[in-house]
């Protein structure tokens, strides 16, 4: 009778043990999943940062004298006012 028994608790102890290990395999590949989509965007803001500061370089280094006046706004008023 004690064999039985044993099997019993052999069998209500593997099913949860079985039931973590699949949980335990899904959380690992969504964990390699997640840690290659935070790869892909920390390249995509380096990239997009690169682009910014050429940008911002490409500002200073333009001549915004020429063609554009400083905008004052009490003599520049839209015409509805």
């Amino acid at each position: 009778m004690t064999k039985s028994v044993d099997q019993n608790d052999q069998t209500s102890f593997s099913a949860p043990i079985e039931d973590l290990q699949v949980r335990i395999a899904f959380l690992d590949d969504l964990v390699e999943q997640l840690n290659q989509q935070i790869a892909v965007q920390g390249q995509e803001i380096a990239d997009l940062r690169r682009q910014m500061q050429f940008l911002y370089q490409r500002v200073d280094a333009a001549d915004l004298s020429e063609g554009i006046a400083p905008f004052d706004p009490l003599t520049n008023r839209p015409p509805h006012y």
